[in-house]
């Protein structure tokens, strides 16, 4: 059941600033940005309609349905304030379920800061009432269609404050020390808006007294997915979110704290979610699927799934993968396994955080590298066709093999065999023939010492394109003949050089041929000699390549 009500903007900022307007722990944080608060203004004043605000009543002396957190009056990009209860609360409350970004611009703009910037109104607009954020210089003039014009920033918390004090406009504008028709009329809008008319229509929900707090909870949820199928719109993974919140407020800290120190190798809450469902040995769980098994599943296994992150993470630093993660963003999918190869050892959870420690004497450690290495070569957790989607197809493969190996070795040639008899575009020998065929950028990482991200303007054929006019295209753009050097040292310094004219004017020409895996016959450095080159130069790859897998 449910009524409507009209409310004055400043009741309702009001009632936000006591606390008694909150946001439930379903709700995410904020989203918006500067512009979109300026904007919201401009609409306010124009009298456009921003849509209604629904809340959930929350009944005093009983215990409250949600745990909840105030509104930011103060808000800077990236914070989040976490969800608290109380055993019993003391008066009425109201969960926004749906308005949550309206209503924290509003009050941003009425009574706080957006990244330490002030809210202020030009009280010389004309056509359109003009809203900007300052921090301390305030520029006082604005660009029109005719050009720029003078303009007076008048800070929106200060205005705010003396129309709470009074609404005559002529006090307001002699406080101000101000005065003509435009300035009359834009604080005469402004009280409007803000002070005298009802310009928000509230919806306000009861709680079902005769159904349980479970189930006014999920009632409550599926409410607020429905209704942010509009608006800002939140996508499904944040809907699941919210749904797993629902269950429990512990979910919150779970996916807002305790795994953000996992962003920097792709595990966003999103990934993380993902990752709980294959846990549970489930790849392909739907959102309207989600229940309160997998809230439970995280509630009683949250310290394993943070240890198994921890193992997971330490493996890529182990590994020297740790940069190419961060810098290049790859797949997430072998870290997936990795972490649920962990997750399922026979061991406490401190010991999987240090499970590759001493990863030159692990068994485990060098089946991994070398399963991902030669995945990753092969682009594996790439591919498309063939029957083979990586995040589909490739996901539900590999969780067959990986289930059957709970707290057993690491299935490397298991693993390997089911690639080969999909069949995939894959070979686990590292051969010459496969070289263009390899992912470009983890092949470069390899070939740099794990220690290098680049542009695409920074590949440079190794003997120039203009000299080798008499070998086909596929011979001169190859692996064999790319290196990585600088766009500005290839464009100006190298240009179309020959290689040899090249190599000896540098200083110290021995790091260059070694870093680039450059051969040492100085024959081969004439474009005449560039099939012999090539092949000595595919040798010195291979060879570097196999050093590296384990």
């Amino acid at each position: 059941m449910s009524k409507w009500e009209s409310k004055r903007l400043s009741d309702v900022v009001e009632l936000i600033d006591k606390k008694k307007y909150v946001l439930p722990v379903i709700q995410r944080s904020l989203v918006w940005n500067e512009e979109k608060i300026e904007m919201l203004f401009d609409s306010l004043l124009r009298g456009f309609s921003f849509g209604a605000i629904m809340l959930l009543k929350d009944l005093r002396n009983k215990e409250p349905l949600f745990e909840y957190r105030p509104f930011f009056r103060d808000y800077k990009v990236g914070d989040f304030i976490f969800s608290k209860s109380s055993e019993k609360l003391t008066d009425d409350l109201f969960y926004v379920i749906d308005g949550q970004q309206r209503l924290s611009a509003f009050y941003i703009g009425l009574k706080g800061s957006f990244n330490n910037k002030e809210l202020y109104f030009d009280l010389y607009s004309k056509d359109e009432y003009i809203f900007r954020f300052f921090k301390d210089k305030v520029k006082n003039e604005v660009e029109t269609e005719e050009g720029k014009r003078e303009a007076k920033f008048v800070k929106v918390k200060d205005l705010y404050e003396l129309i709470l004090e009074s609404d005559d406009k002529y006090e307001i504008m002699e406080t101000l020390e101000l005065e003509g028709r435009d300035v009359e009329k834009n604080i005469d809008r402004f009280i409007s808006k803000i002070n005298s008319q009802q310009v928000i229509g509230v919806d306000i929900v009861n709680i079902n007294k005769k159904k349980n707090k479970l189930e006014n909870r999920l009632m409550a949820v599926e409410l607020f997915r429905r209704l942010n199928q509009g608006g800002t719109k939140l996508d499904a993974l944040e809907l699941m979110a919210s749904t797993l919140k629902g269950f429990t407020a512990s979910m919150e800290e779970f996916l807002y704290n305790d795994v953000k120190e996992f962003e920097d190798i792709g595990f966003s809450k999103d990934e993380v979610i993902k990752l709980i469902f294959l846990l549970q040995d489930n790849h392909k769980k739907k959102i309207t699927e989600i229940d309160k098994k997998d809230a439970d599943f995280i509630e009683t296994k949250r310290d394993r799934i943070i240890s198994s992150l921890k193992g997971t993470k330490q493996f890529l630093k182990a590994s020297r993968l740790y940069s190419f993660y961060t810098s290049n963003k790859p797949s997430i999918i072998p870290l997936y396994f990795i972490a649920y190869y962990l997750f399922h050892l026979n061991k406490t959870n401190t010991e999987i955080e240090n499970f590759f420690s001493k990863a030159e004497n692990s068994k485990a450690f060098r089946d991994i590298y070398n399963w991902i290495y030669i995945s990753m070569l092969n682009k594996v957790f790439r591919r498309r066709g063939a029957g083979w989607t990586a995040y589909s197809t490739g996901v539900r493969k590999i969780l067959e093999v990986l289930k059957n190996y709970k707290n057993k070795d690491f299935p490397l040639n298991e693993l390997f065999k089911m690639y080969e008899e999909h069949p995939l575009d894959f070979d686990r020998e590292i051969k010459k023939e496969r070289l263009d065929d390899y992912d470009f950028n983890f092949l470069m990482y390899i070939l740099y010492d794990k220690n290098i991200s680049f542009r695409k303007d920074d590949i440079d054929h190794i003997h120039p394109k203009s000299l080798l006019g008499n070998f086909p295209r596929e011979m001169v753009d190859t692996i064999g003949n790319f290196q990585l050097l600088e766009a500005d040292i290839n464009r100006n310094e190298k240009r179309a050089k020959e290689l040899k004219d090249w190599i000896n004017s540098l200083e110290n020409k021995e790091f260059y041929i070694k870093r680039h895996l450059i051969p040492n016959d100085e024959k081969l450095w004439e474009s005449k000699n560039y099939e012999e080159f090539l092949k000595q130069r595919e040798k010195l790859i291979i060879n570097k390549l196999k050093k590296e897998i384990i």
